[in-house]
């Protein structure tokens, strides 16, 4: 090998060396200096005693008795939607069909081997069990049934 040919091997080598080790941290920098604002203070000149006037605060005005509404309880018919009332229902159905031992109530569901069930699900299976897995699977009348049952189960509780 000649001269220059070690020369460079050897320069390669070492600019290699410097590129590819890790570089020393250098010294934390310093604090930024903090802003002065007090140029911007606002400052009040000071009163004199003959300056100062006592303002009276404004009193509240005193109430006007207004013919008392009758308070109204919020029952469970009046606080849940529609909406709400088909997703409790859908979920006591999938509940409902899970309380059996069967792992596919519905299509999204999981199988015990983790996966997908699809078109092995109840729902997708004609015939035997048919849980109601969406909303829109529930009808109005299913609504209206619940929303009688939470009401005849409130006014039950309410005579005892």
């Amino acid at each position: 090998m000649s001269a220059g040919r070690v020369i460079l091997v050897i320069g390669l080598a070492v600019a290699g060396y410097a590129y590819l080790s890790p570089s020393k941290p250098s010294a934390p920098p310093a604090p930024a200096p903090k802003p002065d604002f007090s140029r911007y203070a606002i400052v009040e000149p000071p009163r004199s005693p003959e300056t100062t006037v006592d303002v009276p605060l404004p009193r509240a005005r005193p109430s006007v008795p207004q013919a008392q509404e009758p308070k109204r309880e919020k029952t469970a018919e009046a606080i849940l939607t529609a909406a709400a009332i088909a997703a409790l229902i859908v979920q006591a159905s999938r509940q409902n069909y899970y309380a059996t031992g069967r792992p596919c109530a519905c299509p999204d569901d999981t199988m015990r081997n983790g996966r997908r069930c699809g078109g092995n699900s109840a729902y997708s299976r004609p015939g035997g069990a048919q849980p109601l897995c969406y909303p829109t699977d529930v009808t109005p009348a299913m609504i209206e049934a619940h929303r009688a049952r939470i009401k005849d189960s409130n006014d039950a509780r309410l005579t005892r």
